[in-house]
């Protein structure tokens, strides 16, 4: 039988005593953070080395389906051009009724409509850090579905371009806001050691929503079309309905003083573990002002009740929490520790004014509590690597350079080709999950950038010269290892490096910059494929792709198995070589677990 607290005890019989942590020059003590009648001895552990968690994996699902519809939505409308579109120089008008079987488009508005799902997807990376911040991660990412649902019946009902192209809008924003919000949300309750794996869920999840679509458009008649636009919509109101009965982001409940609520959730995502070192990060990671007002408050009283005191056992006592006595007077004693106080016990921040804000605009300039310039211009770079060596862009989307890619001479029709690319990409998106927090962050992405510039060339050498099943074979190749690192890794890298203060406004600038140059990769691509240089395209992507392996080799920490703030403290100022700074010789190449 599994032992159990004892109200006179305090904590669990035969559990050794754990030193107290310091924050600030504040003493506090350690505590055993498990839930009551549920103690294992053998899980009196520090948090931060927590294992696979069930539960964690279950709200990661969830929140994927978020990822699945942005993969829908890019690779729907290119994938079902043919399906959906009635071009005015065509013949005929295939039964133009109420909900006609092909809508009416010319040339520039099906490029608008491509296109019009990009500029929703900036407009919605704009807001989505505010609105995370506003309402919660878990509360946002609900509410974003609202977008996701609106999106999808206005496309699949459809009957005018203008009506199919306001859906793509307002299905971009769900996009947008998603990009963020989720990423945040997985990362703030993944354990250290695991964050990669659940951090990969994403791109994965993307790449399955867009193998979807190939799938549905090739088995899909005209009037099934409307169906399979829809999908988004039937996706969110699984997440509407399961999302909700998970917990918030910690980080995100004590940054808004819910501080019991905060225990709560952490508790939830980390049962049977010590959370104590892992709360104390979370707080640290908070603003300046938070950290003045705790330095100046008094050290708390014991956590651990008693009978004497009436205490509340694994109750967090910390100088942000009020007296011990009023968690008592508002829970009352252990029988009922689960009713929950909110904000009221908190103790506001000390005004001070010296606190600096942490938008995006400070961020940049380095004016934050923290000096994060360098962090800034990684994340940067490495989301424009994510999109600009994108392959998915020129297979996936409304474009003519993938018939050139597989032309007649190969041994698959070119939708089947794209349908096996994708296919290809989805072993090497699991094995990133695997391997990227025991290889580490930098070893991935520069074995994907270097394998991009590899089948760049290749791709480009064959266009020229080879045949065509070299061009074939250089595509799979490179799709792999896209999915590999660059493709994944960004998604979870950019939140994972910046402190709790700035994680929203870090990942709205990335996500800014990967919507923007969607935009302008939209633009440019059908210009060339008009051209007579589409041979020349992946030469630029090789390009590309070398200069990021140097950047990311010179300039890209590594952040596997790290606390953000080793991460801050090592690489905080301008842009410097990393090595010089990180911990470790061996850190230059390789990073993760040791």
């Amino acid at each position: 039988m599994l032992p159990r607290f004892s109200k006179a005890q305090g904590r669990c019989p035969g559990a050794k005593s754990r030193p107290t942590a310091s924050h600030s020059g504040v003493m506090v003590p350690r505590v055993f953070a498990v839930d009551l009648h549920e103690v294992d001895n053998d899980k009196f552990q520090d948090s931060r080395d927590s294992g696979f968690s069930s539960y964690v994996l279950l709200t990661v699902l969830l929140v994927s389906l978020s990822a699945i519809s942005i993969g829908w939505s890019l690779g729907i409308a290119g994938a079902s051009k043919l399906t959906i579109c009635l071009f005015m120089d065509e013949a005929a008008s295939n039964g133009m009724g109420e909900f006609p079987k092909r809508l009416l488009f010319s040339e520039n508005s099906w490029s608008v409509a491509i296109g019009v799902l990009s500029v929703g997807g900036l407009v919605g990376a704009l807001v989505s850090g505010m609105v995370a911040d506003r309402i919660g991660r878990r509360n946002a990412l609900v509410i974003n579905n609202g977008f996701f649902l609106a999106g999808s019946v206005w496309m699949s009902t459809a009957t005018t371009a203008v009506h199919f192209s306001l859906g793509r809008f307002v299905l971009g924003i769900g996009c947008g806001v998603a990009s963020g919000v989720a990423n945040i949300y997985v990362m703030e309750i993944s354990p250290i050691g695991w964050r990669g794996f659940y951090g990969c869920f994403f791109h994965l999840a993307i790449m399955l929503g867009i193998l979807g679509t190939q799938v549905a458009a090739a088995l899909a008649s005209h009037m099934q079309w409307r169906v399979v636009v829809a999908i988004p919509g039937i996706l969110s109101l699984v997440q509407i309905a399961g999302l909700p009965l998970r917990v918030e982001s910690p980080s995100y409940l004590i940054k808004a003083r819910h501080v019991n609520e905060a225990r709560h959730a952490l508790l939830k995502l980390r049962s049977g573990f010590d959370v104590t070192a892992e709360w104390q990060e979370c707080l640290a990671s908070l603003d300046s002002s938070a950290t003045v007002a705790l330095s100046a408050m008094r050290p708390a009283a014991s956590v651990v009740g008693s009978s004497s005191s009436g205490g509340v056992p694994g109750v967090f006592s910390h100088p942000r929490v009020g007296s011990l006595s009023q968690l008592n007077a508002s829970t009352g004693d252990a029988s009922d520790s689960e009713t929950m106080v909110k904000s009221s016990v908190v103790a506001k921040p000390a005004a001070t004014g010296g606190a600096r804000r942490s938008g995006m605009w400070q961020m940049i300039c380095g004016r934050t509590r923290d000096d994060l310039r360098h962090l800034v211009g990684c994340n940067l770079a490495v989301m424009c690597l994510q999109q600009l060596c994108s392959v998915y862009v020129v297979l996936f989307s409304d474009s003519a350079l993938a018939s050139v890619l597989f032309d007649p001479q190969c041994p698959l029709p070119t939708r089947w080709s794209c349908i096996v690319a994708c296919v290809v990409a989805i072993p090497a998106g699991i094995l990133c999950m695997f391997k990227v927090d025991t290889l580490g962050r930098r070893p991935l992405l520069l074995i994907s950038l270097g394998g991009m510039c590899t089948s760049s060339v290749l791709i480009s050498v064959g266009l020229f010269y080879g045949p065509s099943s070299l061009v074939m074979a250089a595509v799979f190749l490179c799709c792999f290892v896209f999915a590999l690192g660059v493709g994944a890794i960004p998604w979870f890298y950019v939140p994972e490096c910046v402190p709790a203060y700035a994680r929203s406004a870090m990942t709205t600038l990335g996500c800014s910059v990967y919507w923007c140059l969607s935009i302008v990769v939209g633009l440019i691509v059908p210009g060339i494929e008009r051209s007579s240089s589409s041979q020349w395209l992946f030469v630029v992507y090789g390009g590309v792709s070398l200069v990021g392996l140097l950047f990311v080799a010179l300039f890209v920490p590594e952040t596997a198995m790290k606390a953000t703030a080793d991460t801050v403290k090592e690489h905080s100022g301008s842009l410097h070589l990393v090595f010089k700074r990180q911990r470790g010789s061996s850190q230059f190449f390789i990073g993760g677990r040791r």
